[in-house]
């Protein structure tokens, strides 16, 4: 890990994977298909949409596995008929993978393919336990 000057992260203990992960999400190749918007509905909620024309449900393969939603498509059909002859072509029908970083406690709660756009819906539900409580004070 490259040391960052800063003095304010001098108070930050433990946080090593988080400056690794800024590291490596610094260092990464941007990849910019299929295209797609993150929505934020409101404060606790989400959305992700791909533009994945030409796929169906049976091309698309998602995962969540240590924070990481992982979104893979390959067209079934993507071997090329011979007898087309293409004046242009311009329809990807390539295979993808692209891949998010959740928050702790962001969840995939739905995902949908309606007219070539996967929408996934997601939402952070922080535990009970993990939200701030009020501390009484005793007066003696």
């Amino acid at each position: 890990m490259t040391l960052l000057p800063s003095l304010a992260l001098r108070s930050f203990v433990g946080f090593d994977n988080l400056f690794n992960e800024l590291e490596n999400f610094n260092s990464q190749k941007k990849n910019s298909f299929p295209a797609y918007d993150i929505v934020k509905v409101n404060d606790d909620e989400y959305e992700i949409t791909l533009a994945v024309s030409g796929l169906n449900k049976k091309d698309i393969h998602m995962e969540v596995h240590d924070g990481v939603l992982t979104i893979q498509g390959q067209s079934a059909n993507e071997v090329e008929d011979s007898s087309i002859q293409y004046v242009y072509k311009g329809i990807a029908r390539r295979a993808f993978e692209q891949k998010f970083r959740l928050e702790q406690f962001v969840e995939v709660k739905d995902a949908k393919l309606v007219d070539g756009l996967l929408t996934i819906s997601l939402k952070r539900e922080i535990p009970e336990e993990r939200k701030p409580k009020k501390i009484p004070l005793k007066v003696a």
